[in-house]
This record gives C-alpha cells, structure tokens and sequence, in this order.
C-alpha cells in the first residue's frame, strides 16, 4: 500500500488540498452569516470592513488583500508542481 498507492494519490490528494485551502480561505458568506463577535472574523471579512455606506478606502483595502494573497501564493509556488500532476493524472495514456 504505501509503495505502490500511496506514490500514485500523492498528487491528487496535494491538488485536492491546495483548492480546498484556497476556498475556505475565501469564504465570505458564511463567516458574516455566522460570525457574531469581531475575535472570530476572518480575513475576507476584515477586507469587507474598509467598505462603508458612502465611501471605500482602497489603499488600504489593496494592501491588506496584498498581504491576504501571500499565503495562497506561497502555497501555489510550492506545491504547483503537485497540482498540475493531479489534475492531468490519467488524462494522458501511456
């Protein structure tokens, strides 16, 4: 088992993983549905905060969704390799 499956799903359990990461850091509805006290917010949350009713302070909106896409963006330099052989394992016939 860890010789022979464990080798063949490494890389779709790495791409499942790195598109689940992806989706629950971006996850907006339910964390404002859900989330009753300003300790608990999460990023995407935070972001919709420099909204107002009359006016959106971009420049600090920009740099905190800068700083919000670093870990993604690390994640996808590391692991992209990863991804791509998971999405195309058994699409090409050898």
């Amino acid at each position: 088992m860890f010789r022979v499956l464990l080798p063949v799903m490494r890389p779709a359990v790495t791409a499942a993983f790195i598109f689940n990461f992806v989706t629950c850091w971006n996850e907006l509805f339910l964390s404002v549905t859900l989330m009753n006290s300003d300790d608990n917010k999460t990023v995407p949350v935070a972001l919709s905060g420099f909204i107002s009713s009359f006016n959106i302070d971009w420049s600090l909106m920009s740099a905190a969704a800068v700083l919000t896409i670093l870990p993604t963006m690390v994640l996808f330099a590391f692991a992209g390799r990863h991804i791509v052989r998971g999405l195309t394992a058994g699409a090409v016939k050898e």
